[in-house]
């Protein structure tokens, strides 16, 4: 069997030509088993997975010469295993903030509607009997409440309904149907029968 003297192109990732030159040269020396024990790679690992470059990590752990990191680092297939770690934790946080947003919404929405059912009972009670109903607690008392009221039901319209500059909805697209309904295509004249039968 061949003795290993360059890097596979997988073994290659991540490293810049110089890096791939000075750790060749080590592994052609120091064969494979030149590399940093597991058990010590692992410390070395951790500040390569957070950006430090080989030359940093070599000032941290000086007993290891760079070229003898560089080809722990490719044969260990380190800069992949840092992409996918980084990759599946962007999905992770991403889905994090997904689930929070669910949860607020679902919150507020949950608010507004027990908003709405504490009060709108009072405010249809008063409209109808004004006098024998007391005055609905939450109610516009004042010229600039009564103008904040209406722009926020004109900017929920407006953005509820399809507007000048944009045909497109949420609201109508939400309930829109996902496929056309096909037309019905009518029978032609049923058939009439004579119950009388002819003669």
């Amino acid at each position: 069997m061949a003795l290993k003297r360059h890097f596979t192109d997988e073994e290659k990732y991540g490293l810049t030509k110089e890096e791939i030159k000075l750790g060749e040269k080590w592994l052609r020396k120091h064969k494979t088993a030149g590399r940093v024990q597991e058990t010590e790679s692992l410390k070395l690992f951790e500040m390569y997975l957070i950006g430090s470059s080989f030359h940093e990590i070599h000032q941290q752990f000086a007993q290891y010469p760079v070229d003898k990191i560089i080809m722990t680092a490719a044969l260990a297939g380190w800069a992949s295993d840092r992409d996918r770690l980084m990759h599946t934790l962007r999905d992770r946080v991403q889905a994090k903030v997904v689930k929070s947003v669910v949860e607020q919404v679902d919150f507020l929405t949950t608010l507004l509607g027990v908003t709405n059912a504490e009060h709108l009972a009072d405010m249809h009670k008063y409209i109808i009997d004004p006098i024998n109903n007391p005055k609905p607690k939450l109610r516009v008392e004042t010229i600039k409440e009564y103008k904040e009221v209406v722009e926020t039901l004109y900017k929920i319209v407006a953005g509820a309904t399809p507007g000048s500059k944009s045909k497109e909805s949420a609201l109508f697209n939400a309930l829109s149907p996902t496929k056309p309904v096909e037309a019905v295509e009518k029978d032609e004249e049923p058939n009439v029968i004579d119950l009388a039968g002819e003669e």
